[in-house]
This record gives C-alpha cells, structure tokens and sequence, in this order.
C-alpha cells in the first residue's frame, strides 16, 4: 500500500515539473528572449519577435545593443547597463509567431542585439 501511495505521489511531482517546462519555454521567450537577435547571416538578422507580438512585413525597428558601464554608485556590485542604438531593419518575412527575417538597412546589427516592436 505504502509503495503504491509513493509511486502515485511520484507520478504527480513529474507531471507538474513536465507542465512547468512547457510553460517555461513560453514564458522564457516572453520575458527573456522577445526582440532578441538570433542569428545574422549574409545582412538578414533572424529575430525572436513575430505575428504574435505584432509584427509585420516592412516595418523598420530599431536595434540596440546593452553594453555594460561603471555603475554611478562605486559601492554598488549591481551591474549597470546603457542602451546603445546601433542600427535599423526592415521585416522581410514572419517565420511564425515568434519568429521574423529581416534585412540589415543600417548600422551594425549583432547576435544577441534587440529590437523593439513600436507600440
């Protein structure tokens, strides 16, 4: 009886810990890797932003670049961080919801940059 309680208490923990990871990945691109660039290969950057957050063929977006800068307070271990613009692209094509191609039209467009969707 006691083997058969620990077996189905086991089953539980996995199928909550199985849903969990399929929630992760949402959330992860939700909140960790929206507007990232992926990729960049021959001036077309692969983005992490597409139908589903808005995006469309043609639209021009703005890429920056988070570069690490002393912080204003010596004291602090807390990193600090600028937002640098560093280019602009034009959407060519979604993948799917989550996912664009788009061609480089300026500036220097790099593997983990972001770009942000105008609201």
């Amino acid at each position: 009886m006691k083997k058969k309680n620990v077996i189905s208490g086991l089953m539980v923990i996995l199928l909550l810990v199985v849903s969990g990871c399929a929630t992760l990945q949402t959330a992860g691109h939700k909140y960790v890797m929206r507007g990232q660039v992926l990729d960049v290969t021959n001036d077309v950057a692969y983005l992490c932003v597409g139908g589903k957050e808005g995006a469309q063929v043609g639209q021009e977006l703005t890429v920056y670049r988070f570069e690490r800068v002393p912080s204003p307070n010596p004291k602090s271990a807390v990193p600090y961080f600028k937002r640098q613009e560093t280019g602009k692209v034009k959407i060519a094509e979604i993948v799917d919801e989550h996912m664009a191609t788009a061609g480089i039209l300026s500036g220097s467009v790099k593997v983990n940059d972001v770009v942000e969707l105008n609201p």
